[in-house]
């Protein structure tokens, strides 16, 4: 990775099981944007992470 690459070409770097674990991540950081309790989102970021390292 070098400072010129985008989101998008990191991205498509992932293995498809990464992409679909950083697609998870992104959808609860904006579920949770605005969420006072932010200890909230890094719960469901965990849990994501564990249901597709099954």
């Amino acid at each position: 990775m070098n400072a010129q690459e985008t989101a998008k070409e990191i991205l498509n770097k992932l293995s498809p099981e990464a992409r679909i674990l950083a697609k998870r991540v992104l959808e609860l950081e904006r579920e949770y944007l605005h969420v006072k309790t932010p200890t909230l989102l890094t719960n469901k970021i965990i849990e994501a992470a564990k249901e597709h390292a099954k």
